[in-house]
């Protein structure tokens, strides 16, 4: 209540210089605008763009305390220390970033004069293009012309405000879909009024809400080719109007960015990378180009197996060799001869064949990054029942890089199953009697292989060369430091650590929190158990080396639960010398109630607001007892001492 009296006092004065704020950032970004759209900006399936409420950048950035789980984005995302709302108060920030312009709102009137806008915005332009927009407005009822209701505020959810959007693209909060394949191409998400950080108290209540409905998508965003921007309408009503803002998904490069931005800088991103035309004032100023990797992935390659034979009943277990790109990997087959499959979406065919015949089978491979293959196209004949003499299909010509694992599946036909030996193969290497070849070649040089099938009607063999080499594309390993960690007791990790070296390295590391792992892709998972600090090292090593990194990991206790009273500590005072104290409630569910016993004759605690006042006229030492009861009944106490003096 006292928040929103303070702004209809200042509004007038506020918007007078926010005017002249915004001319002078006007002729700032036209300098700087001639370079927007140069450079490469991802094309995301989805972007999910959250706002919070009139805080400022100090207290979100860095406030683990209160606020542990923006912080992790910030920590793991594009955190930009230079980003600022336009005006206050609020409503025209967010015409600001939908439609490039404030629409002249001064004030958060509902509806505000001048309204509906047919001005042109962001929801117009994605439509337009062929592309879709959504918002998820939390506590709405559903009617477009309600102003407030529950917490909700229409002021903070601008697309009810232009006429050229249509409402169907509107959704509630609870319609925010779990299969996340589903979402918008671009969507909004507005908290209401305790959930965004705008109501006195809830700034941990909006961080919680925060994590509680958008870390998954957040995760799922990483390796999902999508993004997760979380902003705030404006700071606390100052002149700097400096917010927080954090961009978290995938091709994002972590770190922190001091570039001067706002909220048309974040509209003209979007616009760009959808291939949109520009709207007010988002045609005067640059897009956001430093954050992101746009770097093409290399993609993986699938080694043709060459021509497959195989006997009607015979079972059948021919793995296909997949390289490049990033492990793991899933493979998709078409035409393979039935009875025949690839378990699990894996790049090995089993079964057993049940119709003699010829197929045209085609292979292609996906890695852990989403990126595909060419397609591999092969031969595979099955033939008739009945015992036959063995066949081997001649593997052609082998090359090998010594002290890296192979893994050669022969194709054999006959019936009986034929069995397999093998003379010549480089050292290290061996044959299965089911003629599968495995092992680590350790000596350079060719070999001339000989394999030998043998079943009850005959044997077949087949020579070929083998050639070890220490591979002329090897390259020593190096490890990308992700920068100093935090993360919270209970908090589940799922950190990528890059790496780079041909063959692709392997990766350990020490010194990991306790619940934590790491993979040999790099990948370090898990839910850290014990607060503390710890110097993490990790090591990537392949044929050609070895590489580490080094990094501070910091995992903080978790926060506590229920309605916390802060402790104000000792306090001291002269007879009737007037005081003021703010108590400081947390947890919970706001609004508070507070009460007190024990103070000192003449002081009194406003149990709305939570502040001690007034001059006491009784000296000595006091102890007094506060406490501090949220909407549920939930409750918290503390105990401080007071001491009044004559003099």
């Amino acid at each position: 209540m006292l928040r929103r009296a303070r702004r209809s006092i200042f509004a007038k004065a506020t918007a007078i210089a926010a005017g002249t704020a915004a001319v002078a950032t006007a002729g700032i970004v036209a300098l700087t605008a001639g370079s927007a759209g140069a450079a490469t900006l991802p094309n995301y399936d989805h972007v999910v763009i959250v706002v919070h409420e009139n805080t400022n950048y100090e207290d979100i950035a860095g406030n683990t305390r209160e606020v542990p789980y923006i912080n992790t984005l910030i920590a793991g995302g594009a955190s930009f220390t230079n980003f600022h709302g336009e005006v206050h108060p609020s409503q025209g920030n967010y015409f600001a970033m939908f439609s490039g312009a404030t629409q002249g709102a001064t004030s958060d009137a509902c509806p505000e004069p001048g309204s509906p806008y047919s001005a042109d915005n962001l929801a117009k332009q994605l439509i337009d293009k062929g592309k879709t927009f959504g918002s998820y407005n939390e506590d709405w009822d559903g009617n477009p012309a309600t102003c407030t209701t529950a917490k909700y505020a229409r002021k903070h959810n601008p697309w009810f405000a232009f006429s050229n959007v249509p409402t169907s693209t509107a959704k509630k909060m609870t319609d925010f879909p779990t299969d996340y394949n589903q979402l918008p191409t671009v969507s909004f998400v507005v908290p209401n009024l305790c959930n965004d950080m705008h109501d006195f108290g809830c700034r941990t209540t909006g961080d919680t809400w925060t994590k509680n409905k958008l870390s998954g998508y957040a995760e799922w965003a990483k390796s999902n080719n999508s993004l997760l921007i979380v902003t705030f309408d404006e700071d606390a009503f100052r002149s700097q109007n400096q917010i927080a803002t954090v961009f978290y998904g995938a091709h994002v490069k972590q770190g922190t960015y001091g570039t001067n931005y706002n909220h048309y800088n974040m509209l003209r991103t979007l616009q760009d990378m959808y291939g949109l035309r520009t709207s007010g004032q988002s045609t005067n100023v640059p897009a956001i180009t430093e954050v992101w990797n746009t770097t093409t992935p290399t993609p993986p390659v699938v080694a043709n197996p060459g021509p497959q034979a195989s006997s009607v009943g015979q079972a059948v277990n021919v793995p296909l060799q997949v390289s490049g790109g990033t492990a793991p990997y899933t493979c998709t087959f078409t035409g393979l001869p039935a009875g025949l499959s690839n378990p699990g979406g894996g790049c090995t065919v089993q079964g057993t064949p049940t119709t003699a015949g010829s197929s045209n089978v085609s292979v292609t491979a996906k890695d852990a990054s989403n990126t595909n293959s060419a397609a591999v196209s092969f031969t595979w004949t099955v033939t008739g029942g009945g015992n036959t003499v063995p066949s081997i299909v001649n593997p052609g010509g082998q090359s090998s890089t010594r002290n890296q694992p192979v893994d050669l599946q022969l194709q054999v036909s006959g019936s009986p199953t034929p069995t397999c030996t093998a003379s010549g193969l480089p050292t290290g290497l061996s044959i299965s009697a089911a003629c599968r070849v495995t092992g680590t070649p350790t000596v350079l040089g060719d070999s001339s292989a000989t394999v030998t099938a043998t079943n009850s009607q005959g044997s077949d063999s087949e020579t070929f060369l083998w050639s070890v080499t220490d591979g002329p594309g090897n390259t020593a390993p190096t490890v990308t430091s992700p920068g100093a960690q935090s993360t919270q007791v209970g908090t589940a990790v799922n950190l990528q650590v890059q790496r780079t070296g041909t063959p692709a390295p392997t990766c350990t590391a020490s010194g990991l929190p306790a619940g934590l792992a790491i993979n040999s892709g790099c990948l370090i998972t898990g839910t850290p158990t014990t607060a503390g600090s710890s110097n993490v090292t990790v090591t990537a090593t392949n044929a050609a080396g070895s590489a580490s990194a080094t990094f501070a990991w910091t995992v903080t206790p978790p926060q506590p639960t229920g309605v916390q009273l802060a402790n104000p500590g000792a306090q001291s005072s002269k007879f009737n010398q007037k005081v003021k104290l703010q108590l400081v409630a947390s947890g919970g569910t706001a609004p508070y109630t507070c009460s007190a016993t024990g103070l000192p004759s003449g002081l009194w605690l406003n149990p709305w607001t939570c502040e001690i006042s007034g001059s006491a006229w009784a000296v000595g030492t006091f102890t007094v007892n506060a406490t501090a009861k949220d909407s549920t009944g939930a409750s918290g106490s503390t105990s401080f001492g007071w001491t009044v003096a004559w003099f």
